[in-house]
């Protein structure tokens, strides 16, 4: 992975991070939407898992070297 493609990656984990805190149960939106809240949490978290898993596997080829 490139580093600029890292730090995008980056980025956006940190994004999906602040959009799950701010639709924490109980929070100012949440009370405002419940279901639709939850649902954009869940699938921010879905995403983080996704960011998560793509930095490690990507990560780990970066660690490999070219042939």
């Amino acid at each position: 992975m490139t580093p600029e493609m890292k730090h995008l990656v980056g980025n956006v984990a940190q994004m999906v991070n602040q959009l799950i805190a701010e639709c924490r149960k109980g929070g100012p939106l949440y009370v405002q939407s419940p279901r639709s809240v939850a649902q954009v949490s869940r699938t921010a978290k879905w995403l983080r898992n996704a960011i998560d898993r793509l930095q490690r596997e990507l990560g780990a080829h970066d660690d490999k070297p070219a042939l």
